[in-house]
């Protein structure tokens, strides 16, 4: 079949800077796609690519939209290269046609905490909303610091909830093995990327060596590095950000078909794109939401057209049938 294709790209300010080991994030650029069949009917998607995380640039997306011209079919997306994860994404859920689930689950949902002390002081908003799991990025400021602050945290937290450590690849060996040891026999569900992507070996020296669970993220940007890793043996957790890693039908099968321990998780995409990966997610929750899916973001651009309705510790079917793609395509105009 055949679609009129159109494009158009987004610059939207976040509403508060993300703090990571990566630097302040402070603006989202993406792209958005229109197509409209033959019969008329519309889809979307969204081109969210983070490059510093590995993904292709903005440059290019836009350079391969432009090579698509005003028409694309089903097989377009088999020549879209493998590494342009983020672009794959965005076209193979524009293309699909979702069917009614069979049952709308209720899934848990992670919150994710500021860096730094201002943790402390969201995590009790974020408690009383409901929220089970929390995700806390950290390497962002020197580690005794932010040791100190763990055990604060970890004291606020309630008995029944676990807490995730993302430190984006920012530590030393020698760093991360201090955090292992500190994290052990506590309520610490993983801790998400500990040391560079490059430095591969440590990673799995590290997951062998400690009984804290390790999670890659960075390292498994592209859904072909999951594989790789889990093809070498790696016993731990990935996380996957599906508006990074490529089409949501080839990462459903490959869990099945492997049984991966996986989490979803946001890459700050808008709500059009946020929308695409958990309708697809709640549809396949036996197999992609084992663990809470990281997507507990907040209002992170400050209007609710691009953050969509507010989603609170528990997400189902109702949050993503109040996104109106349309609506964004029109803000752009």
């Amino acid at each position: 079949m055949n679609y009129r294709f159109s494009h158009r790209v987004y610059r939207l300010p976040l509403r508060v800077p993300l703090r990571t080991a990566h630097g302040a994030w402070a603006e989202r650029e993406g792209i958005i796609l229109r197509l409209e069949s033959e019969g008329g009917a519309v889809s979307f998607g969204e081109i969210a690519p983070i490059p510093w995380f590995g993904t292709e640039t903005l440059a290019e997306a836009e350079e391969i939209c432009r090579k698509f011209g005003d028409r694309v079919t089903a097989e377009t997306l088999d020549l879209v290269p493998a590494p342009m994860g983020a672009v794959r994404f965005a076209l193979a859920a524009a293309l699909s046609r979702p069917g009614t689930p069979s049952a709308t689950p209720r899934v848990p949902v992670t919150a994710l905490l500021p860096a730094g002390r201002a943790a402390l002081a969201a995590l009790p908003t974020r408690v009383e909303g409901g929220f089970l799991s929390y995700k806390w990025k950290v390497g962002v400021e020197e580690p005794d610091t932010e040791l100190g602050l763990l055990d604060e945290l970890l004291a606020a937290l309630p008995d029944y909830a676990k807490l995730r450590l993302d430190a984006n690849g920012a530590w030393s060996r020698r760093q991360a093995e201090r955090w292992l040891e500190r994290c052990a026999d506590r309520p610490i569900e993983f801790v998400e990327q500990p040391v560079a992507p490059a430095d591969e070996d440590t990673l799995h020296g590290l997951a062998e060596d400690y009984p804290v669970k390790l999670a890659l993220d960075e390292s498994v940007t592209l859904l072909g590095e999951a594989k790789r890793w889990q093809a070498e043996g790696w016993p731990g957790i990935f996380v996957l950000k599906p508006a990074l890693a490529g089409p949501l039908e080839d990462i459903a099968a490959w869990v099945m078909a492997t049984q991966a321990d996986v989490v979803l998780s946001s890459a700050i995409e808008t709500a059009l794109g946020r929308a695409a990966i958990l309708r697809f997610a709640l549809r396949h929750h036996a197999v992609l939401l084992r663990r809470s899916p990281g997507f507990g973001i907040g209002e992170v651009f400050g209007d609710p057209r691009w953050d969509g309705p507010f989603l609170g510790a528990v997400l189902d079917e109702s949050w993503v049938v109040a996104v109106k793609p349309e609506e964004l395509w029109n803000a752009l105009s």
